[in-house]
């Protein structure tokens, strides 16, 4: 049997381990355009990687995340005398949730619906920091343990623990976790990680339920089928165009969902429950990026000094994974809902330079809407050279090397002082 953790209100949590005066309170993690990447000067900015889940985020950090910002300094902004309250909520306890906020809502919409709430900035070290520590300890109480995302985790108990004990385990593992580290968490068991996965959603908040194969059909039976986790949306609208709302309904539309290949034939064993999908101690990376969001910018030459920090520090992250990319993506977004996106494979050895230069021409080809401002870049690297065969462009290959080797000084420096510390020219 398999174990789906999830731990309940994240980021709130942990701040009321931080902060005890939290408890019982109605609080909200909020969060907004990260756009402190782009700022001049030196930060001493470094990367945590020790989390490694398939749904885990690159956090870069600095000595200075550890100071708590507040509300005033993150949130509020002032423009031509006015005031106004900047960002979304991120994460709200049950507390907050019983005013009827919701992931996503505007700061002050929140704020409208319970003037009591009390917004949190964002401290992401502390909650990577807690991720960590409970991913060690999970791997000593559980054989097989996936940490899926910074707040998720799955467990594989096959031969671990009899399946007529498998909730006691679990209620325990439950309360030892909280006397541990403070933290509530909801457990989900069932026959496969995916099933597990939508039984916690039902039996949150600090819940454990499980539902036993012979159970199954009568569990989802009317349940909608955008419950289903991972279910995209195109798959919504397809199977309610042929009518199926219901979980339950599924299992008859075997020849449906076999028609469409591979993908649908793992869709539909999953939402039975009776896919055999193993529990994955660690991810290998099928692409890692950055991206940024911020105030609208006409001047084409700011917007390509952001691009070139955001290609330095996913640079530096590519080298500290030690991976070698050989397809790239870039997307930019204006206003006006207007965007442009493009992708581009090249077998060659990774060095800064190289992707520097790859990126910054695409920059000037695909920015068609030059009399638009844009307001987001995000870069992507994909099929690294580790996880498939394939060989080197020749032709540049030596050239290639001799910037990789100059990457990896540069890299021992910023290893010890921080990402910033040596930058392109045209950033400063």
């Amino acid at each position: 049997m398999k174990i789906h953790l999830d731990l309940d209100c994240f980021f709130a949590s942990c701040e009321r381990v931080a902060n005890p005066n939290l408890c019982g309170k109605p609080i909200a993690v909020g969060g907004r355009n990260d756009a402190k990447i782009f700022e001049k000067g030196f930060s001493g900015k470094k990367l945590y990687d020790k989390n490694s889940g398939a749904f885990v985020p690159n956090l870069f950090y600095s000595e200075n995340s550890k100071q708590k910002s507040d509300f005033k300094n993150f949130f509020v902004e002032k423009y031509k005398n006015r005031v106004k309250i900047r960002g979304i909520i991120v994460t709200a306890s049950y507390e907050a949730r019983s005013y009827g906020l919701k992931t996503g809502m505007s700061i002050a919409q929140a704020l409208g619906l319970c003037p009591k709430l009390l917004v949190l900035p964002p401290n992401h070290l502390l909650y990577h920091e807690f991720s960590h520590k409970l991913y060690k300890f999970l791997k000593l109480k559980i054989p097989l343990v996936e940490q899926y995302s910074v707040d998720e985790f799955f467990g594989d108990l096959s031969g671990w623990v009899k399946d007529e004990d498998l909730f006691d385990f679990c209620i325990k593992l439950k309360h030892t976790i909280y006397k541990e580290f403070g933290l509530p968490i909801t457990i989900g068991i069932a026959n496969s990680k995916w099933a597990a996965k939508l039984v916690t959603s039902s039996a949150k908040p600090y819940g454990v339920r499980e539902i036993k194969p012979k159970d199954w059909d009568d569990f989802i039976k009317d349940m909608p089928i955008k419950k289903f986790p991972g279910l995209a949306s195109g798959y919504e609208r397809r199977l309610k165009s042929r009518g199926i709302e219901k979980l339950g309904e599924i299992r008859y539309a075997k020849e449906l969902f076999y028609s469409w290949k591979l993908p649908g034939i793992t869709l539909y064993r999953r939402i039975l429950g009776i896919d055999s999908e193993p529990i994955i101690p660690y991810h290998s990376r099928k692409s890692i990026g950055i991206s940024r969001t911020f105030d609208p910018i006409k001047d084409r030459e700011e917007v390509k000094r952001r691009l070139l920090i955001l290609i330095r520090n996913l640079s530096y992250t590519i080298l500290k994974l030690e991976l070698n990319p050989t397809s790239y993506f870039i997307k930019v977004k204006y206003e006006d809902f207007l965007r442009v996106k493009y992708r581009i494979t090249i077998d060659r050895l990774f060095n800064e330079r190289f992707f520097k230069s790859i990126l910054s021409n695409i920059f000037d080809n695909i920015d068609i809407y030059k009399v638009h401002k844009i307001i987001y870049i995000g870069i992507r690297v994909f099929n690294f050279m580790e996880y498939k065969q394939k060989t080197y462009n020749l032709l540049t290959y030596e050239q290639d090397v001799k910037f990789r080797n100059l990457g990896n000084s540069l890299q021992l420096l910023r290893n010890k002082y921080g990402i910033d510390i040596v930058k392109n020219a045209s950033e400063i």
